[in-house]
């Protein structure tokens, strides 16, 4: 099956996860509103007879009895159809928000970055509620629905015509709703928009706190445009949305009344053979007003469930990264060089025309050196470290270790020789490295030599916290990347908001000692006076290799830190 069509339709979502219980929670769900359905015929016969009886066949002698466990047959079967959707629904919506986030973690990066983090969120969270939410309102409809079918069953047993008539009001009734629904949907989807403008401004008032509490003014207009605006465009949508459907939903439930009045003034006398007969029309009439009101008030919650399934049905459509994870196509171990051999990448962006590209880059990084990358802002210097991390493919061009050409076979195999630190890292509580091979006295070691020893401890492969501040929090990212142990370091300005210490220990006592064991190291950086640290110095600007200069390297002192020599 394409699973682009799974989030296409809220029941082929249920069904593809539980195909048997949501067959068994529908047939519940039908039963019920047969039995629904059944109500007035039985009250009406029980009122001449005393006893139940449909088309002269008697049904159950005490009638009261018989009503009493006929309504609890009733009960049963609703609520067990509700209880077991409702949980396949759940389980679904827990599937659903899996499957979106296996679907992120397969997106490239920059598939990732042109998103954004905003629209992501509501995904994740907001749209997969409201779909659970239409879910759940499923075995109501399925009631309601084959009540009125039942109930227009026992009309047309009464009287054709007055069955015709009113099957007619009810497509007609249908269509009216049909239209403003549309029109609902619209500003629904146009809400929907809104709320991602909305998170991108939650997240601007939880990271931009520090700068908004220095600036009174500042943090009052950022919250009337960024928070109020936005929250009160996505409010008044709905609302309006909202008040649309409630008055086409009202409009339609009026035309049942409007029937009924209809059928009684209206239609010849002579149409209705009896009293009991045209009492029959009025009851099953005014019986099926509120399984017809209740479908269209679902139909809001499940048009507000769709605009949510063609978000994620168009995040699915997003083609992920294609790569192997056969290690037989891995790079060799003995590799000693990674070049990029006419590389270009262009930025995607869909609301820009012209974007930001890297033009032509040849270079060759060999191991055991160190290259740093140095330009002003916007010259391209994350880019290229993200093109040699291989976090982005290049648009043109090709990127080599030794002869072999990097391609969709053994993309993944490099990438788990990379170690990075860039400068909007995230620090994880986990050393997602196997216990067993966390060599626990070496990380005391590491703590101790960051100065973060009593700050946090390694128990397992977890830290006890990571709330630290910025400079130890990446300290800490650093006593990780070195714990991975990989062939490929790149840090982005990792000595930025580091005291003058750990400053000098990163450049010259770290670095070189990565250096020492054999590591490619790449360094974004804006520290001149320790350029002579680097065998070569790297200047970008707008987005092309300016000039590759080579420095005298300087003489370290010897380190202290652990070996970080290959086995």
């Amino acid at each position: 099956m394409n699973k682009n069509k799974e989030l296409t339709s809220l029941s082929r979502l249920l069904y593809n996860f539980s195909p048997r219980q949501l067959i068994f929670a529908v047939v519940l769900g039908m039963l019920s509103g047969a039995l629904y359905s059944l109500i007035i015929p039985f009250i009406l016969s029980g009122l001449e007879n005393g006893q139940l009886e449909v088309s002269g066949y008697v049904i159950l002698e005490d009638g009261s009895t018989g009503f009493f466990a006929f309504v609890a047959a009733i009960l049963l079967t609703k609520v067990t159809s509700v209880i077991f959707v409702n949980n396949i629904a759940k389980s679904a919506s827990a599937d659903l928000k899996l499957k979106v986030a296996e679907r992120i973690q397969a997106l490239g990066v920059d598939t990732v970055e042109r998103i954004g983090f905003s629209k992501i969120l509501t995904i994740v969270v907001d749209d997969v509620n409201r779909i659970t939410d239409a879910a759940v309102a499923i075995p109501m409809m399925i009631v309601s629905f084959v009540t009125v079918l039942g109930m227009l069953t026992y009309l047309a047993y009464l009287n054709l015509q007055v069955f015709a008539f009113i099957c007619v009001a009810i497509v007609f009734g249908v269509l009216l709703f049909q239209l403003p629904v549309l029109f609902a949907k619209g500003l629904y989807t146009r809400s929907r928009e809104d709320k991602d403008i909305l998170q991108e401004g939650i997240r601007g008032l939880i990271f931009g706190a520090y700068e908004m509490k220095l600036s009174h003014s500042k943090g009052r207009k950022f919250l009337a445009e960024e928070i109020a605006a936005p929250l009160s465009s996505s409010t008044n949508k709905e609302k309006k949305g909202d008040a649309v459907i409630h008055l086409a939903g009202n409009a339609s439930e009026m035309i049942c009344f409007f029937v009924i009045g209809g059928v009684v003034f209206l239609l010849p006398s002579d149409l209705l053979s009896s009293g009991t007969s045209a009492f029959g029309v009025v009851m099953a009439l005014l019986y099926i007003t509120g399984p017809i009101a209740g479908i269209l008030s679902m139909m809001q919650t499940l048009k507000i469930a769709q605009v949510s399934l063609e978000r994620i049905h168009q995040l699915q459509t997003l083609e992920p990264e294609v790569y192997s994870l056969n290690k037989a196509d891995a790079v060799k171990d003995e590799w000693q060089t990674l070049s990029l051999l006419n590389v270009q990448y262009q930025y995607k962006s869909d609301e820009l025309e012209e974007t930001f590209a890297i033009k032509p880059i040849s270079l060759e990084f060999e191991k055991g050196h160190i290259y740093f990358i140095v330009g002003g802002n916007g010259s391209g210097k994350s880019t290229l470290s993200k093109l040699i991390s291989f976090h982005y493919r290049p648009t043109q061009g090709s990127v080599q270790f030794d002869d072999t050409a990097i391609t969709e076979t053994n993309l993944m195999a490099v990438r788990e020789r990379v170690g990075v630190i860039f400068s909007n890292y995230h620090l994880f509580k986990k050393l997602y490295i196997p216990t067993d091979d966390i060599d626990q006295d070496k990380v005391k070691r590491y703590l101790d030599m960051f100065k973060l020893t009593g700050k946090t401890e390694l128990i397992g492969n977890i830290f006890t916290t990571t709330k630290l501040s910025d400079g130890q929090r990446r300290r800490l990212a650093l006593l990780v990347a070195l714990m991975e142990d990989k062939d490929i370091y790149i840090f982005d300005e990792w000595a930025a908001d580091q005291d003058p210490e750990f400053k000098d220990f990163f450049y010259t006592e770290v670095l070189p000692e990565l250096r020492s064991a054999g590591k490619l190291v790449v360094a974004i950086t804006h520290d001149d006076r320790y350029f002579d640290c680097a065998d070569k110095v790297i200047k970008m600007e707008s987005g092309a290799v300016k000039e590759v200069e080579q420095f005298a390297i300087r003489q370290s002192e010897p380190t202290h830190l652990p070996s970080l020599a290959t086995a």
